[in-house]
């Protein structure tokens, strides 16, 4: 566990990173632009200020960086490892009250095509899984196959029945097929500390709502002192 010093200096490392981010402003800021929302995200991912982002899904992983994606307008994601395919719409900065603790990122992506690897809609239905979009084997780049391949570690058997063998660029990647939105808060936050908030509600609200929501949680908090 991180010593009340460390907390301190990583909240004052996010703060400033944020100010830097958009040009020494504390005001909230949206872009729109993909080339700048993979500028900031790697900003983001690559700060000495640990960072956590939170699943339209449910649960949340450390941001890393982005990139853009082989799919035409599309960016990936590095998320602790995982490789995330997303449609960005909007990136906005919330810096809610004087304590960066709450100073959070909102990353809101909409739909595009499956890849037409899963035949059938499973879980679409569903309010939250389907957001957990498409897990697939990239064999290559444009070349998507069923997860078990990987699980395998081979694509099958050749005509003599020997195995063929994954290729070196063999990867898993999500394709966030279905959109949903991100939240980015300091790692050492209360928000990320808060085991309930894995639980996706970010996305269950809107832009506005949720950014209420956090500002009646400061408005609390400073009654309270």
């Amino acid at each position: 566990m991180p010593n009340n010093a460390e907390v301190f200096e990583q909240l004052n490392l996010w703060k400033e990173t944020a100010i830097k981010l958009f040009d020494n402003s504390t005001d909230s800021v949206s872009i729109t632009d993909r080339n700048q929302i993979i500028s900031a995200l790697n900003t983001i991912g690559t700060s000495t200020a640990s960072n956590h982002m939170f699943m339209p899904s449910g649960g949340g992983l450390d941001l890393i960086g982005a990139r853009p994606s082989f799919e035409k307008g599309l960016v990936e994601l590095s998320l602790d490892g995982t490789a995330k395919i997303v449609n960005p719409e909007s990136l906005t900065f919330h810096p809610i009250g004087d304590d960066p603790q709450w100073w959070y990122y909102r990353l809101n992506t909409t739909a595009f095509p499956h890849s037409g690897v899963y035949k059938g809609n499973s879980f679409e239905d569903d309010d939250e899984l389907r957001f957990l979009g498409e897990e697939l084997l990239e064999v290559e780049q444009g070349n998507y196959k069923e997860r078990f391949y990987w699980d395998e570690n081979h694509l099958g058997h050749d005509e003599n029945g020997r195995e063929i063998p994954l290729p070196d660029t063999a990867r898993i990647v999500i394709r966030a097929n279905n959109g949903g939105d991100y939240v980015i808060f300091p790692k050492f936050s209360a928000y990320n500390h808060n085991p309930r908030t894995y639980d996706a509600r970010h996305n269950k609200m809107n832009g506005d709502t949720f950014e209420q929501y956090i500002k009646n949680i400061v408005q609390e908090l400073i009654m309270k002192d």
